[in-house]
Order: structure tokens, then sequence, then C-alpha cells
């Protein structure tokens, strides 16, 4: 609903133009992974699209429009992009490398964009978890896939069960992700980017303190489960008690 609020606001009044050399004042809306959305958010969308097409274009990216209402489907223009071939990630990667000036080599470039899978994503998050892991990089060095996908995750459980019983087996998710080899302060940051978009906003200061507190301490490799987890702990303490009526055992 927030983002009807801003239409709404932000096109409240009509201002007065003249209709000589008339632009449109769009307001442009890009909104991705939009057959992941529950069918009633679907819905809200249409809703934004019939209200609001005369000044406002949403721009839904998705992998499956099967998995997208026919009705939003019917309002839309359907484009389909394919799926980048190896050489063009690889031209990514290297001019990713080139913007945050360090060496990435055409071999290991190519590496990571064959294990990708043509998921430009995925090969963006495994050179920053290699970056992080190991530079200057090797060739014969572990490169991680899938493991923003796991952490994603990972917080939605937290997040919908911080009990502490939960912690066990958030454990060992973590353990697994630091024996793949991804870097103990990517994992935290990926869980605090998560975590402060499901929290109240009274507790994301507090939230922003832990995180700048644990990052100065956690060390490299295996060694920094512990820390992880503590603070995982700490992170489910305050949304306990944020959360207020609700009951967590």
């Amino acid at each position: 609903m927030a983002i009807v609020k801003e239409i709404n606001n932000y096109h409240a009044i009509a201002p007065e133009v003249s209709t000589a050399d008339f632009k449109a004042d769009y307001k442009v809306i890009v909104l991705y992974e939009v057959d992941k959305a529950a069918e009633s958010i679907q819905h809200l969308i249409k809703w934004i699209i019939d209200c609001y097409s005369d000044s406002c274009k949403l721009i839904l990216c998705s992998e499956d429009d099967g998995n997208i209402l026919e009705s939003v489907k019917s309002q839309c223009k359907v484009i389909k992009v394919d799926a980048p071939v190896a050489h063009e990630i690889m031209e990514v990667l290297i001019q990713i490398a080139r913007k945050e000036d360090f060496e990435l080599s055409m071999n290991f470039a190519a590496k990571i964009a064959t294990k990708s899978k043509q998921n430009i994503r995925k090969a963006i998050m495994a050179l920053e978890a290699c970056k992080a892991h190991n530079y200057p990089f090797v060739e014969d060095q572990p490169i991680p896939f899938g493991w923003e996908e796991v952490l994603v995750e990972l917080a939605s459980e937290i997040l919908a069960d911080p009990s502490p019983k939960r912690l066990f087996f958030i454990r060992g998710k973590i353990q697994k992700l630091l024996m793949d080899f991804v870097h103990p302060k990517l994992i935290l940051q990926k869980l605090i980017e998560q975590f402060l978009r499901g929290v109240e906003s009274s507790s994301r200061r507090e939230l922003y303190y832990w995180h700048a507190y644990y990052e100065k301490r956690l060390p490299t490799g295996t060694t920094a489960l512990l820390k992880l987890e503590e603070f995982v702990a700490k992170f489910m303490s305050i949304h306990r008690k944020s959360s207020g009526r609700r009951q967590y055992v």
C-alpha cells in the first residue's frame, strides 16, 4: 500500500500546464520477481495499473510469467528477454572489476560465468563472495553459488519464528555457508539487510548498532560461527520484544 500512497500523493494536485509541447510526467516503478508474489499482491498490482495508468507506468520483471495472473498479464506488453550467454556475463563481471579497481582474469571470469548457468545475478554474487574470501584470485579457488538465496530464506525463517529453539537449526545452515567459503561479513551483511526490511522502524537503530558491533569483531573462516550465532541470538531477542503480543517458545 506504500506504493499506492506515494502515487496518490504525487499526483493529488494536477499542475496547470499548457498542452503545447506537452510531455507526460510519468512515475515509473520497477517491480522484481512478480511471479513469486502472492495472489493478493498481484491483484493489488492490477488495481494500481487500472487506477493510475495515466500517471504511473509499471515494469514487472519475472522469470516465469506462467505464475502471473492472466488479469495482470492482459494489461501488460510482454517482452521476453533471453538469458545472457557466458561471454555476456564475462563482460559484465570484467566491467564490474574495472569499475571497482581490482584484477579479474578472463579465465576466472569464464569459470564464474559457466557455473552461473546463465544467471547474471548469481554470477555477480559469486564474484563478490570470491573477492571477499580470497583476493588476489587463484585459479583453483572455490566459487560459492546460491549463498544469497540461502540467507534470504534463513532471515525469513528467523523473522517468522525468533524462538530459542530455532537458533539450533540456524547454526547448522550458517556453518555450512562458512564451510562453502562464504565470507562471514557477507553473511552478516545479507542478514542485516533482510532483518531491517522485516522489523518495525523503532528497532532499526538498535540493529544498526549491533551490526557495527559484530562487524568489527568478526574473525575470518569457520571460526566466525560463534559471533554470527551471537548476532542472530541478539536479533531474535530484539525481535521478540518488539513483537509485543506474539509468543515464541
